[in-house]
């Protein structure tokens, strides 16, 4: 009698699981990330695996325990930002002498980990951290032993206040997966109300304002369609039927289409008095992988999630490098231009294998991301691996920018010596000419 296995499935790549050895034969205690895509299908597919860097590697105290809870959570955090759409921080891996699921001490610290990775992710829901949907709650436990080649992975489930564990079957996939990918550009031109802060009129949080932009657009693309070679593809029908059908790999057409209503009832008609408005102007570039398996329904949310999290990655990253006091004056036009996104291969050597991302701002160089990336990857690229021309910042000659006036109306005041202007139209009407322009308007609908 033969009794079929409901285990969730682990398929994790064959140089990811040779890293992770390698890791176990170094003999060092330590903590990592496994990446990759879940599925309907309850299999996971291990794309990348690296290891958390200790905060003092001259210290002899992280050779001796685990790291701590909250270290954990914010890598994952900002790992998040470079992961493409439809990829996910699936779980972790700890490299230890003692069996993690023998040993109650250790096993309470590594659900320590994920519980404080769920919160710090239900914290900025727009970065897309985790989706349950198709994990269940379930987060990905491996560990790997100091001594011996034997994996022993279980499913820890954060569905419940009291994390479980059960089991899933890891296996090593001794041929690469088959990935598939799709590409497009989402652009996006919408005027956000400008919200000062509570006590204080004339001063702004800078990322909560961009953050309800970011918002807005979730809701338009929750609402959207997505057209592949100009058809509506059926939720459950497999990917591969596109190729079968003669579309070529990389080559498919992907359209999003946002609807408008119509008419707006009286009822739904407000009216609200505010000191500004925010001008969210520009083009968001968006490449998905997905295995070979995956259906339209997985590929149509993995596509919206990678334009939110962009979308998300950019706005923190921006509001991080600025610095601004209180007592600062606030221009009555500030234009924040948010860093372009690069991509980069995370296997070089594989074809076709999936990419992940990275972000610049203007006046960096590209070879300004490869300490980041080795830093949060454990991953060492040259600046060929660099891709830095899906999305590029035009050249823009100081005639061609616009005056203020375009801005909403108003009129500059003295003292500005007329440095705020805005070059939004400009960037949406050059073919290859990607960046996202926020224009912050102050005042002038009081004005």
């Amino acid at each position: 009698m033969s009794v079929l296995s409901q285990n969730r499935k682990v398929l994790c790549d064959a140089k990811v699981e040779e890293y992770l050895l390698g890791l176990g034969q170094k003999g060092k205690i330590c903590v990592g990330l496994l990446i990759g895509q879940p599925s309907l299908q309850q299999t996971d597919y291990i794309v990348h695996a690296n290891v958390l860097k200790e905060r003092d590697p001259d210290s002899d105290t992280g050779t001796q325990d685990l790291a701590a809870a909250d270290d954990v959570s914010e890598h994952a955090l900002v790992e998040t930002r470079m992961l493409p759409g439809g990829m996910y921080v699936l779980g972790l891996f700890v490299v230890h002498p003692k069996n993690i699921f023998e040993d109650n001490a250790l096993l309470q610290r590594v659900k320590r980990m994920l519980l404080s990775m769920k919160a710090s992710f239900d914290a900025n829901p727009l970065l897309m951290g985790y989706c349950d949907e198709l994990t269940n709650g379930g987060r990905i436990v491996l560990h790997i032993p100091t001594k011996g080649n034997q994996l022993k992975s279980k499913m820890i489930s954060l569905a419940a206040e009291n994390p479980t564990v059960s089991p899933c079957d890891w296996k090593r996939a001794d041929k690469t997966t088959k990935w598939h990918q799709f590409s497009t550009y989402f652009d996006t031109d919408d005027v956000c109300p400008l919200r000062s802060k509570s006590g204080k009129e004339q001063q702004y949080e800078t990322e909560a304002n961009l953050t309800e932009c970011a918002k807005t657009i979730t809701e338009q693309l929750a609402e959207a369609k997505v057209l592949f070679n100009s058809e509506l593809m059926p939720a459950k029908e497999n990917v591969r039927q596109l190729f079968k059908a003669g579309s070529k790999e990389g080559k498919t057409q992907v359209r999003i289409y946002v609807p408008s209503p119509t008419t707006l009832s009286d009822q739904e008609a407000t009216i609200e008095q505010l000191s500004g408005a925010l001008k969210f102007d520009g083009i968001v570039s968006s490449k998905v992988y997905v295995h070979d398996q995956c259906s339209f329904y997985e590929l149509e949310r993995f596509i919206k999630s990678d334009i939110v999290r962009s979308l998300m990655a950019r706005i923190q990253i921006h509001c991080d490098s600025l610095v601004q006091l209180d007592s600062d004056p606030q221009d009555k036009i500030t234009l924040n231009e948010l860093p372009r996104r690069l991509y980069f291969p995370i296997q070089p050597n594989v074809p076709g294998y999936p990419q992940f991302t990275e972000y610049l701002f203007p006046d960096e160089e590209t070879e300004t991301v490869l300490g980041p990336i080795q830093a949060m990857l454990d991953l060492e690229l040259d600046a060929e691996h660099i891709n830095s021309t899906v999305e590029i910042v035009p050249a823009v000659k100081e005639e061609e920018r616009h005056d203020a006036k375009e801005c909403g109306g108003g009129s500059v005041a003295d003292g500005t010596d007329g440095e705020v202007k805005l070059n939004s139209s400009t960037v949406t009407t050059i073919v290859g000419a990607v960046v996202l322009l926020i224009a912050v308007v102050a005042y002038f609908l009081l004005k």
